[in-house]
């Protein structure tokens, strides 16, 4: 992961214990426009929003890995 604040698909994958690059990116477009129309990026918090996740504990964990 980078060292931005948006989650990446590959950051995704990652939080999903998934290997499907599609699936992820499907995934994350599907959450980008329930949030908002045209919407290219996706801030780690806005995805913890959207799944009811804790904050801190996803930006630990995406960090560590």
């Amino acid at each position: 992961m980078g060292r931005g604040f948006f989650l990446t698909i590959n950051d995704l994958m990652k939080l999903n214990g998934s290997y499907s690059y599609f699936g992820c990116a499907k995934s994350h477009r599907a959450i980008r426009e329930s949030m908002a129309k045209n919407k290219r990026k996706m801030t780690i918090k806005e995805y913890c929003d959207y799944e009811i996740i804790d904050f801190e504990y996803v930006w630990k964990y995406l960090r560590e890995k």
